[in-house]
């Protein structure tokens, strides 16, 4: 009786305080997205004047939009994950931060992009790094399925089999739209944009746990 107990596993941290960090980041994230989108100075302008400044601005506006909904998408991913977490270590706090490093780092690539999305590398370089943080929520991903959720059998297997696919394909669609931006810009961006709008569809995950209540 006292070896199991010496050798019961003791968490790091409590799981409210592990969520409670990734929002914060998440909320950051997300404010900064629109501190790059930068007031023109109308105080003397004219009318015509107004509009071509507020046009100039669009691009950043764009930008925003997209990267604030691929945020979203993935903050609400990470919090579904919530409900097969039932302990937090090392292992997974090393990835979330791996995950929350490139989330942070969306604010600076939409800002590139929304100051130089007429550039091929700019492009490019904002769809690499959404594809990459997409990648960092699947390593979260993996970790949780084979920790948990197939150790206690919390969702049935074909189930988890596709919810991986769902959850692949969303970097991978980055990176197939990165790689368009060598035929079109526009037609990359334009993917960028429509690419988290399907996932803000309900997911496999979301279906499972709506049975599950």
């Amino acid at each position: 009786m006292l070896q199991s107990e010496n050798t019961k596993q003791v968490p790091l941290m409590s799981l409210n305080r592990f969520e409670a960090f990734s929002d914060g980041v998440f909320a950051i994230a997300v404010t900064l997205l629109v501190i790059e989108i930068k007031v023109p100075d109308l105080s003397q302008a004219t009318s015509s004047e107004a509009i071509t400044k507020l046009l100039q601005v669009l691009p950043h506006v764009l930008s925003y939009a997209t990267s604030f909904i691929v945020i979203g998408v993935i903050w609400i991913n990470h919090h579904a994950l919530f409900h097969f977490i039932k302990r937090v270590d090392r292992p997974i706090l090393v990835i979330n931060l791996l995950l929350l490093m490139c989330v942070a780092f969306i604010p600076y690539s939409t800002a590139l992009i929304g100051e130089y999305g007429a550039s091929l590398p700019v492009v490019v370089f904002y769809g690499l790094s959404l594809a990459i943080t997409g990648f960092a929520y699947n390593a979260l991903w993996f970790y949780v399925v084979r920790r948990y959720i197939k150790t206690e059998k919390l969702i049935h297997q074909k189930v988890v089999q596709k919810a991986t696919i769902w959850t692949l394909n969303y970097p991978i669609s980055y990176l197939v739209a990165a790689g368009l931006a060598f035929i079109s810009i526009n037609l990359s961006i334009l993917l960028y944009a429509l690419i988290p709008s399907f996932y803000l569809l309900p997911g496999i995950i979301d279906k499972q746990l709506m049975e599950q209540v």
